[in-house]
């Protein structure tokens, strides 16, 4: 990789550096290489116009602080009385990159980039791992890479989303009135955030807790009913499915009137499948598909395609274009 003075760091350099050092030492190292990395994302999420990379450099530099927060509780307990202290070694992040967001390749540009360092902060930790002399400096060690790897596929996931996107032509600002189907919850959940930023108006059916979905996508725009067979205010049992047709579908035909746009949400089809046999969830699908198509506005949908048989995969996917 890369640094800011324009010359290239290798993982055997960082290795080589760390191999040596005690856990402590590994733990200070790592500590003030958190707090750069949640500098580095906040600065990203200010400079990014989109919505949804916003949201996702944001939600960066809050996991950041949160394992830097954590790092350093834990040498607080392992080492009382002192306080962690720069380590002589390369960062294992590369220098900070802050391109001017103008474009969607600029975007691709930057995700790129940030996926680069992290997989290359992974893998270095991981050959850390397993040189290190010691087991407290080899579990440090892997578990340093398993928080960069859960950081590397966050940012893939928007990655393969802006190129899908950018592929099959589907903006969220000029989107088609009809149906669309995501096999990835996470993408799904950022389109939705520049869906709402277009100004256009959600409810949605969920199962997962309405609190934590509302939290990513900060609105208060969204209407939200849970799915479930715990009896809870605001929530709907899955046999009862079928009754949310009509309602939705009023929800699509008042935006209309009101000269705007309305979006519904059904999350985890293979779920109401389950429930309903896949022809009453079809039913429910086919007709919210017509409603949108009618009032101008979107039926937005998750399922993994595992959860369905190859027949039933193909009828949902002739029926809802699949994004990503």
């Amino acid at each position: 990789m890369e640094n800011e003075g324009g010359f290239t760091i290798s993982m055997d350099e960082i290795v080589e550096a760390l191999r040596d050092k005690s856990p402590k030492e590994l733990l200070s190292y790592a500590i003030f290489n958190e707090e750069e990395e949640a500098k580095y994302y906040a600065k990203l999420a200010e400079k990014a116009k989109r919505a949804s990379i916003k949201a996702l450099f944001i939600k960066m530099s809050e996991d950041s602080k949160d394992h830097h927060d954590w790092l350093h509780g834990l040498f607080k307990k392992m080492y009382p009385d002192e306080e962690p202290v720069k380590v002589e070694a390369p960062p294992v992040e590369v220098a900070p990159f802050y391109p001017e967001f103008e474009s969607v390749e600029d975007y691709i540009s930057a995700l790129k980039y940030c996926m680069e360092s992290e997989l290359f902060a992974k893998k270095t930790y991981e050959l850390l791992a397993r040189v290190a002399k010691d087991e407290d400096t080899r579990a440090f060690a892997l578990n340093l890479a398993a928080m960069e790897e859960d950081h590397y596929n966050s940012i893939r996931k928007m990655y393969e989303l802006i190129l899908s996107l950018e592929e099959k032509e589907i903006t969220p600002e000029k989107l088609e009135p009809g149906g669309y189907l995501f096999t990835d919850e996470l993408k799904a959940k950022y389109f939705l955030i520049d869906l709402l930023e277009s100004g256009v108006e959600l409810s949605v059916a969920i199962r997962e807790k309405p609190e934590k979905f509302l939290e990513m996508l900060d609105s208060t725009k969204v209407s939200v009913v849970w799915i479930t067979k715990t009896e809870v205010e605001g929530s709907i049992r899955p046999e009862e499915i079928p009754l949310l047709k009509r309602r939705f579908c009023e929800f699509l035909g008042k935006r209309s009137e009101g000269d705007k746009k309305g979006a519904v949400f059904l999350q985890n089809l293979g779920y109401l499948a389950l429930e309903l046999g896949f022809k009453s969830m079809m039913d429910v699908v086919l007709y919210l598909k017509d409603c949108a198509l009618l009032y101008d506005g979107y039926i937005l949908t998750t399922a993994v395609k595992d959860a369905f048989s190859p027949r039933e995969w193909a009828l949902l996917t002739s029926e809802l274009r699949e994004v990503s």
